[in-house]
């Protein structure tokens, strides 16, 4: 009986590293819709930034001392920094919430940290295929499903941009939530450029 032929080691450690990123996420998620009730689990998100950061320097090694890599080199560090940016975003926006003393969580953070979700659990399928990004059509259809939920991601944005600026008369509360919607944007952004990543990948291939 014929062995089955063994992961390459790259595949195995961005699995790991995604597999981390959707288990921050929830917790990312639980953070922004139960906040300020939630405020004490905001340091557990900088834990979940230093186990990414040293799977992301993993990776850096493994391929600093790998002769042969399974697609092209330069494009494993950016896949392995896109998906570290994700988890830097997402320390950094719930960071936010204290840094500026936020008081009460607005309808449209909770929106966009439920995106952040959906878009770390397609990263999270993508990169289970990646291994047959040759002939899986699956890889590139989760690919295209971040983007949609990045554009998603904009309409609410601009949506909670636009209320602020209509709504709010406090200006010092109009210009923290604008940073933290800045940052939680970026966060759904850093999940579509690990798609972009992946998507020249797989054209390179084609």
């Amino acid at each position: 009986m014929a062995r089955a032929k063994k992961e390459d080691i790259f595949y195995t450690l961005f699995k790991d590293l995604a597999a981390k990123l959707v288990e921050a996420c929830d917790h990312y998620v639980e953070v922004m819709e139960g906040y300020p009730q939630t405020f004490p689990g905001i340091p557990e998100l900088k834990v979940y930034e230093s186990e990414c950061d040293n799977k992301v320097q993993r990776i850096m090694r493994e391929l600093y001392d790998s002769f042969i890599t399974p697609f092209d080199r330069q494009d494993i560090s950016d896949l392995a920094l896109a998906m570290d940016d994700i988890m830097d975003y997402m320390n950094g926006a719930a960071l936010c919430l204290d840094l500026f003393n936020v008081q009460e969580m607005r309808g449209e953070a909770v929106q966009m940290a439920r995106l952040t979700r959906r878009c770390v659990d397609e990263v999270s399928k993508m990169i289970d295929h990646l291994p047959n990004y040759k002939g899986d059509p699956e890889v590139m259809e989760h690919a295209t499903m971040i983007s949609d939920i990045e554009d998603e991601g904009d309409v609410v944005y601009n949506g909670g941009v636009r209320r602020l600026f209509h709504d709010e008369e406090n200006g010092r509360t109009t210009v923290t939530w604008l940073r933290l919607f800045d940052r939680m944007e970026s966060c759904i952004d850093a999940c579509d450029h690990t798609a972009q990543v992946v998507r020249t990948v797989v054209m390179k291939s084609a």
